[in-house]
């Protein structure tokens, strides 16, 4: 193989490792066979799974994003992604490759964007975001205000995150970056940044008998309670924290998301557990009460999730800066909520 330098050298060195040794279809690939611009394409078919928008996001037609496709699946002897209803899934093969081809890219892209500024006021960038409900409801409306008026060429696609799909999402570059409250395990693979931290309350139907007087421990183990769980098996805090004092409570039902909470509550003597953060969109309309549990239980991280890959690139470093702002504000606001609270007492 001609002996490579420089960038485009790392890049061939970074995915070939991937797949030395290992049988093609036809011709063995060659350094001469190599476009960058189908690296490209396989990228973005990785994040997208469409030849549609993978073509609309690289500006060229689906005819030729179908070329390009052809020539990959020659050159690395294998299909790559196979049509499952209107989704182009990943082969096992193209997923073993994508961390390689992907830090080759992510290297020539940071080389070049050292040498250029990001200006988020005429980008026309697509970013997108993944956001729990809980995290959503809190955060969405300012998150489209500050992002049309910093970036308004820009688009933003906001992608829910369940908290068993999010590291993956990451890791195969589907989302920019993702803000969750999950039990998130280290991985090298990821960049995890703590934001902040809420606090558990229970919540129950405003005009419920559990809601006219503090919660007791009695009171708490006897209730029904609803579970948040995306899911619909997974135990919470609380139920670690009980754990620990031998008891356990009874969950009679689950749901998979935060924002059904005060619909599911209403008229029912039920116990759910949500973040303090809460706060800031509850009204007396929403007929919810948060109460202190009557146990200690530890408070839920809000983190951040990147690819180390795209901790330097200057737009992800924008809107990571975004988010983090956003979600600070939050914070302010729900501690002013929450003294306001105690004041009333």
């Amino acid at each position: 193989m001609m002996k490579t330098q420089g960038l485009f050298g790392s890049l061939w060195r970074s995915f070939f490792g991937a797949i030395h040794d290992k049988p093609f279809i036809g011709n063995l690939m060659s350094f001469d066979d190599l476009d960058l611009n189908l690296l490209r394409v396989f990228d973005v078919m990785m994040r997208e799974r469409s030849v549609t928008r993978t073509a609309c996001e690289l500006g060229r037609t689906q005819s030729a994003i179908s070329h390009s496709l052809s020539r990959l699946r020659h050159l690395f002897g294998d299909k790559l992604f196979t049509r499952d209803g209107g989704v182009m899934r990943p082969t096992p093969r193209a997923v073993e490759l994508l961390p390689d081809i992907s830090a080759g890219l992510a290297t020539i892209r940071a080389s070049i964007d050292r040498h250029q500024t990001f200006d988020p006021a005429t980008t026309r960038r697509n970013f997108r975001v993944g956001l729990t409900d809980y995290h959503a409801m809190i955060i969405i409306p300012r998150l489209l205000r500050e992002f049309s008026r910093q970036a308004p060429g820009a688009t933003l696609n906001i992608i829910p995150a369940n908290g068993l799909d999010i590291p993956s999402s990451v890791h195969l570059r589907q989302i920019d970056c993702a803000l969750t409250g999950a039990v998130i395990k280290d991985d090298p693979s990821l960049l995890k940044i703590e934001l902040g931290q809420d606090r558990l309350f229970c919540a129950v139907w405003s005009g419920s008998q559990i809601a006219s007087s503090a919660m007791s421990l009695e009171t708490y183990l006897s209730a029904s309670h609803l579970q948040v769980s995306a899911d619909g098996v997974s135990s919470g805090l609380a139920d670690a924290a009980l754990k620990e004092l031998g008891l356990r409570r009874n969950v009679v039902a689950t749901i998979s998301n935060y924002l059904a909470l005060p619909w599911v509550l209403r008229g029912t003597e039920l116990v759910a557990h949500c973040g303090d953060g809460i706060l800031q969109i509850l009204d007396k309309a929403s007929e919810v009460t948060l109460l202190s549990p009557p146990l200690p239980i530890p408070n839920v991280s809000a983190w951040l999730l990147l690819h180390p890959q795209m901790a330097t690139d200057p737009g992800t470093i924008w809107l990571k800066e975004v988010l983090s702002n956003i979600y600070s504000e939050s914070q302010i606001k729900k501690r002013e909520i929450v003294s306001e609270r105690e004041q009333k007492k």
